[in-house]
């Protein structure tokens, strides 16, 4: 029994040191390559120097909506105010599948646009992405205010076009 004991402590020790460490070294880099993709955000947070031009000297936002049969603008400074405060702090982590923007918002100061953003909303996407020069550079939550005034907005705009019934 002795004997039997030692031979199965022996196969065990000789299997877990005869283990290859490149294969273990791989599999834990494969994985920690994948937790720090699952946390390392879409694209960067927009910079707090758009919003600031924006807010001290944004002139105009226009709003082209891609399936809806309206446009919109807003050019007074408290309403432009208002809607920097629906682009939230959270950066975007990914683009679940399936989601397509809604909107194509400008961002304009002194007649030219500083920036564009790709409106997501719909019940699994709510967030902006950024475009400097024609390119996606940013991406922001969307703010809970935010998701209110684009849910508003849409139903009193198809209320008015009589495509949503009232109820």
């Amino acid at each position: 029994m002795k004997h039997t004991l030692t031979l199965i402590l022996f196969i065990l020790l000789s299997t877990a040191c005869n283990q290859d460490p490149k294969k273990s070294t791989a599999a834990t880099t494969k994985t920690t390559a994948t937790a720090t993709q699952a946390q390392t955000p879409l694209l960067p947070k927009l910079p707090n120097s758009y919003l600031q031009q924006m807010w001290e000297n944004g002139q105009m936002i226009d709003y082209l909506f891609h399936d809806l049969p309206f446009s919109m603008n807003q050019n007074e400074p408290a309403s432009i105010k208002t809607n920097l405060t629906y682009i939230d702090e959270a950066p975007v982590m990914r683009i679940p599948d399936g989601c397509k923007p809604m909107a194509r918002q400008f961002y304009q100061v002194g007649g030219d646009i500083i920036f564009e953003a790709d409106v997501y909303f719909n019940e699994q996407c709510t967030f902006y992405v950024f475009f400097v020069d024609g390119k996606p550079k940013y991406a922001n939550q969307m703010s809970e205010s935010g998701r209110q005034f684009f849910t508003s907005m849409i139903r009193q705009a198809m209320k008015a076009s009589g495509n949503l019934n009232q109820g």
